[in-house]
């Protein structure tokens, strides 16, 4: 007889997010996972697989969950710069159950260097937000909020790479005061 499953999968996957996110892959240990998740190792190896194969699954849990409420939080700013001010601002709050900084952007710097898949999974994700940065100004340029003469793509690109440097700092000086200064000098960069 099949036992059944004594914890909610989503719940544990939410989990394993916060420990990858929190500790990094190589720095987060099975018995990490196991304790933060409230698992037990063998109903982790049988439900997620592996420890790469629960970070692969934690990637696309955070895509699902964390970007997708930072897109739907851009989507419902009246204009562009409200959008674009809200996505930047997100990166610079850290609380419960969240660590600070981006989990992607740490991915980029510790896995995606040497493991192909994750690489590849990591530059897909960097395109949709830099498409959606784009995205934002063309429709900000075209409601006369943000200045024509901006290439919409190498203004898009130059925003994006402002983005993840100032998520990356926001791991290491987590006081949203002194990095806010950052975001409006990015902001700036609209008119």
């Amino acid at each position: 007889m099949a036992r059944h499953k004594e914890f909610e999968p989503d719940v544990a996957l939410d989990r394993a997010v916060e420990v990858f996110w929190d500790l990094g892959y190589e720095k987060a240990s099975m018995g990490d996972l196991v304790d933060r998740m409230g698992v037990g190792r063998r109903s982790l190896y049988d439900t997620f697989g592996g420890k790469r194969a629960l970070y692969l699954k934690a990637l696309d849990r955070y895509s699902g969950t964390v970007e997708s409420e930072q897109r739907q939080l851009a989507a419902e700013q009246a204009g562009a710069r409200g959008a674009l001010r809200v996505l930047f601002e997100a990166s610079i709050r850290e609380g419960p159950p969240r660590p600070a900084g981006c989990f992607v952007v740490n991915t980029a710097t510790e896995v995606a260097v040497h493991d192909d898949e994750v690489g590849q999974w990591v530059a897909r994700s960097f395109r949709q937000w830099q498409t959606l940065i784009e995205d934002v100004i063309v429709d900000g340029q075209l409601a006369g909020e943000i200045a024509g003469h901006h290439d919409p793509e190498i203004l898009a690109a130059i925003l994006f790479n402002a983005w993840i440097g100032l998520r990356v700092q926001a791991r290491v000086d987590k006081d949203p005061q002194r990095l806010a200064p950052v975001i409006e000098g990015m902001l700036r960069l609209l008119d």
